[in-house]
């Protein structure tokens, strides 16, 4: 929430695409920062946006199969075509959908599995479901149909480590009795063509000097399209 105040961390990061979660429709208007930016909610001041930088364009995708909870954008360098995003934000809300978070992740396999499978599309997010959690089974096959469709986790392949075994977490939720959980919910995953020289890790915000700015530390990924 309120992305516009909390540009000066996400600048700090120099990303060339970022794709963020709880982001306001009205975003550019609320900043003097440039980038480009495309947006989808049902609330106006909480939907997933996606920000491109340093030359990056995006462009939502209006054609062909849509989710309200599924993002797609076109992405294009210095006007020309690299690849597609398909940002995610799970979210389980009359307006949205009552699908669980896995099972809005397995819809959006079966809507947009065959793109995926062509290997030109990245799928980035918030799943809102993880190993971690109670909703670990169903997580996990959906784990298993994204390598069928040749999607990889950039961060789990360049740590080499499996689902669940990861050094760090991304969400940190405090439940009832004020007790700390935290998960891996957040992922970008890649094509298999996009993982020879790829680096990934965890933001570490929670050990910075702002560790409150949010419950989510961002992932990232270096990725090379060329």
């Amino acid at each position: 929430m309120a992305l516009h105040r909390k540009l000066w961390y996400l600048n700090g990061l120099n990303p060339d695409i970022a794709v963020v979660p709880e982001c306001a429709e009205k975003l550019p208007n609320q900043t003097e920062h440039d980038f480009s930016f495309a947006w989808k909610g049902r609330n106006s001041n909480k939907g997933i946006g996606v920000l491109g930088f340093n030359g990056w364009a995006v462009e939502e995708i209006t054609y062909g199969p849509q989710l309200p909870w599924v993002l797609p954008v076109r992405v294009s360098y210095l006007g020309r075509h690299a690849f597609n995003i398909l940002a995610v934000w799970t979210v389980v809300r009359k307006e949205v959908s009552t699908l669980s978070y896995p099972q809005q992740i397995s819809e959006l396999l079966n809507v947009w599995g065959k793109i995926l499978a062509e290997g030109n599309t990245l799928l980035v997010g918030d799943f809102n479901c993880s190993i971690q959690g109670p909703s670990a089974k169903p997580h996990q096959k959906n784990l298993d149909r994204l390598e069928q469709l040749g999607m990889v986790s950039s961060y789990h392949h360049a740590l080499d480590v499996g689902h669940g075994d990861e050094p760090e977490r991304t969400l940190r939720w405090i439940g009832p009795g004020k007790v700390e959980y935290r998960y891996n919910c957040d992922f970008i995953f890649v094509p298999r063509k996009h993982l020879p020289g790829i680096k990934a890790h965890v933001e570490p915000l929670w050990n910075g000097d702002d560790p409150k700015l949010s419950d989510h530390q961002p992932v990232v990924a270096d990725i090379q399209t060329k």
